[in-house]
């Protein structure tokens, strides 16, 4: 929506005290709107609504922080979430910081048969999925959101109708459409509300609220494109490495390797006579299928692994000194040929040793718990 038909002399504004000159559109009418017109726009809009916003784009990306304190303390939640449903790439980027100290920090750029980890030192590593299932990630964080509304969950919901009254100052750039509006609530003391624009009709690009002291309480950006998507085209291609490392950024021309995120948790322990059975299934948030071939199942006593599986051969038999053996098995009632939800293990043993089990990923050489 275009601001008040402009003069042939130009569009006169006054913005904090100084005469400034917009633009005139096209169709006569000035560029930016004044206050009383972007007051109107915002008001008709109502809300933001990112998880919509999502749901009616190919490609997007948002960009929240939400800073509040609860009891008491100082929490910082922090989200990046960028996708492309026509190249079926997402990237997932979360921070949060409770009193100062780092609890949650982790990135995933996800797409096709690659997958880039990052964790709390920020370093990429390259792990794979060889069943690529893609699914918006808006929708995939409404979704457990939703199972889970206890969460600690990006803020991609803004009532812009609270800001009926306020007063606008709006300054803008013609070339792009982009228009910002400033408004003080509450007067000298209160907050500073920013919210910018995007095009015509005006979309929503930026939401700021901050404190007297310009403290930022929340702080929202959309992108309209791809974002972050740009570097996951430049990590497939491995130019993106090969920087890394002709920079010394990295030892190797290669990011390390993460293995499959497995670790087990046995569902049902059973006792007849001498012998102990311990099963699990690989559960349905599983998302990143991995070859059978490269991963290994190992029974640990202590410190020692005393059996072990290649998960390709479905079973084994192993007997140790002191007349104990352990029955291992792999079922793949999953994707064939990958360690997939609904696939289930089973350990059965005579031995009256307490056991743990472990999983092995011999393509990233590491266990997928990490611990070494």
């Amino acid at each position: 929506m275009p601001g008040s038909e402009g003069s042939e002399g130009g569009c006169e504004y006054d913005v904090d005290g100084q005469e400034e000159y917009g633009g005139v559109l096209e169709d006569g009418s000035c560029f930016p709107m004044r206050g009383a017109e972007f007051s109107m726009v915002i008001m008709e809009m109502g809300h933001f609504d990112g998880f919509a916003a999502a749901s009616q784009s190919s490609s997007l990306e948002i960009r929240v922080r939400d800073y509040r304190s609860v009891d008491g303390t100082d929490v910082s939640n922090s989200w990046t979430i960028s996708k492309n449903d026509t190249l079926g790439l997402s990237y997932v980027g979360h921070t949060l910081v409770i009193d100062g100290i780092l609890v949650t920090q982790y990135e995933v750029y996800h797409g096709h048969s690659d997958v880039y980890f990052s964790g709390p030192d920020g370093e990429l590593s390259r792990g794979r999925d060889m069943h690529p299932d893609y699914e918006d990630p808006f929708a995939e964080i409404m979704r457990l959101s939703m199972q889970d509304p206890g969460g600690i969950w990006p803020s991609l919901y803004y009532d812009l109708s609270g800001l009926a009254g306020q007063s606008w100052v709006v300054t803008g750039d013609l070339s792009t459409h982009q228009q910002i509006g400033r408004a003080v609530i509450g007067g000298d003391g209160g907050s500073e509300v920013y919210v910018g624009t995007i095009g015509f009709p005006p979309r929503i690009q930026d939401i700021g609220v901050y404190s007297d002291s310009l403290e930022p309480q929340y702080e929202l950006r959309v992108e309209y494109e791809d974002g972050q998507l740009q570097l996951f085209h430049v990590l497939q291609d491995g130019t993106y490495e090969e920087m890394l490392f002709s920079e010394g950024y990295i030892p190797n021309p290669t990011l390390d390797r993460a293995p499959v995120p497995f670790i087990p948790v046995p569902e049902m322990m059973l006792f007849e006579g001498n012998v102990t059975g311990v099963t699990g299934i690989v559960p349905e948030a599983m998302k990143h299928e991995v070859s059978l071939s490269d991963v290994e199942m190992h029974v640990f006593v202590g410190n020692s692994s005393v059996a072990n599986l290649t998960l390709e051969d479905a079973s084994t038999n192993v007997s140790v000194e002191g007349g104990a053996w352990w029955d291992i098995s792999w079922v793949d009632e999953g994707h064939i040929g990958l360690l997939s939800y609904a696939d289930r293990y089973t350990v059965t043993t005579n031995s009256s040793a307490v056991f743990d089990i472990r999983f092995f990923d011999t393509w990233a050489q590491a266990w997928t718990d990490g611990i070494e």
